[in-house]
């Protein structure tokens, strides 16, 4: 960067010389070298607008762009505007002093609507509380705080509202004052549009003070971030009942259930329910029974990035379903594992499990080139794909 500008300022140099020889030239009469000398200047200017302005800007920090306020009259502001023209075009027609005193004072107040405006917006600090994790659609609790930072003047009523492009969505919050060197919360409901990781970086904070003439607004630096999982739909739309998926698989393991597991020496913390009398007899020691746990379902969700632009509906659709069945599934206990061509469940609890499922369906994005995922028939794969095929047991298109 430091090497164009450089590069510019030698050549505007250049140009500026030329453009004063050419000056001094058409004071004397020389024409020629006149005309000559300026194209050369005008030539150099329009070559460095157009090679070295574009490489500089891109070099450029744009970042205190979101400092600058936006302006935009009221209502009120318009009739006010226009008393002030006629108030003008009175006073240059008659020349009468009182309607200049008067014209002094509406654009002092004008004046003082600025100066206010400005010292209202000064010093202050946004700080913005997100759920780590919500659903496309639902609505959560936020909180903004706002911190004034000046030391005599409050900060007075200021509407806060979402940056344009965050994402976000959520009712403008309103601040009647915050006082000098203190903080203030204010809580609402938001909600995300859609699935996906999302990261607020601005807020929008709005004021109509102190006359209601203008309406200021000025994008303040915040950090907050957000994992919006699938929406989840109803459990009979999708149909997530795991006694109604083929594949299960009983657990040789102790437990609770009614299966005999084995038959061992009686202890004295065990319960004499459980004696089995008929070994015990035969032995001429006490036997006790231990039970098998209950058969444990196990479901493979078997998800298929595969996808063209004009699915990405279909696909949002699917990704919906796929969350909504490992939802209801796992809290129906089953034991539910996803697959995709690129990434597999971990083995953990099924209290992370979840959310480690919920994760992945929040930034999976579809590719025409993705592969099928590799399903276990003999656990009651299901299959979710957008693939104009059929077939398999358990399949769903």
């Amino acid at each position: 960067m430091w090497k164009n500008f450089a590069k510019a300022l030698l050549l505007l140099s250049i140009a500026m010389a030329a453009a004063l020889y050419s000056s001094s030239a058409g004071r004397e009469g020389r024409l020629a070298a006149t005309g000559i000398s300026a194209l050369i200047a005008l030539g150099i200017a329009v070559w460095v607008g157009f090679r070295f302005v574009p490489r500089l800007a891109r070099g450029v920090d744009w970042k205190w762009a979101s400092l600058v306020s936006r302006h935009k009259i009221t209502s009120a502001g318009w009739i006010y505007l226009g008393a002030v023209f006629v108030v003008v075009f009175a006073a240059v027609n008659t020349s009468n002093n009182l309607l200049y005193m008067v014209l002094s004072a509406l654009l002092s107040v004008l004046l003082l609507s600025g100066f206010f405006s400005a010292l209202n917006f000064r010093s202050l600090k946004l700080q913005l509380r997100l759920p780590v994790r919500c659903f496309a659609g639902e609505h959560v609790q936020i909180s903004v705080r706002i911190e004034n930072q000046k030391r005599v003047f409050p900060a007075l009523s200021l509407d806060v509202q979402p940056a344009p492009g965050s994402g976000i969505h959520f009712e403008p919050l309103y601040f009647a004052a915050v006082h000098a060197r203190t903080s203030q919360p204010q809580s609402g409901l938001a909600s995300f549009p859609q699935r996906g990781l999302y990261v607020v970086d601005r807020l929008t904070v709005e004021s109509r003070y102190p006359f209601g003439f203008f309406s200021k607004a000025r994008d303040h630096v915040v950090r907050a971030e957000c994992v919006c999982y699938p929406a989840l739909l109803p459990k009979d739309e999708v149909g997530a009942f795991a006694a109604d998926i083929h594949g299960s698989s009983p657990r040789s393991e102790r437990g609770t259930g009614s299966d005999l597991y084995m038959i061992r020496d009686y202890i004295s913390s065990d319960s004499g329910r459980h004696v089995h009398w008929k070994a015990s007899a035969k032995t001429g020691t006490l036997k006790t029974r231990e039970y098998a746990l209950e058969e444990s379902r196990r479901i493979m969700i078997a998800f298929d990035r595969f996808g063209h632009p004009e699915d990405s509906e279909r696909f949002e659709q699917l990704v919906s379903h796929a969350a909504s069945l490992a939802f209801h599934w796992i809290q129906d206990g089953a034991e539910v594992t996803l697959v995709s061509d690129e990434w597999a469940t971990p083995e953990r609890k099924s209290s992370v499990l979840l959310d480690s499922i919920l994760n992945y369906l929040a930034v999976v994005q579809m590719s025409p080139s993705a592969r099928m995922p590799d399903m276990d028939t003999m656990n009651g794969a299901v299959l979710l794909s957008l693939r104009q095929r059929r077939g398999h047991v358990g399949e769903h298109n």
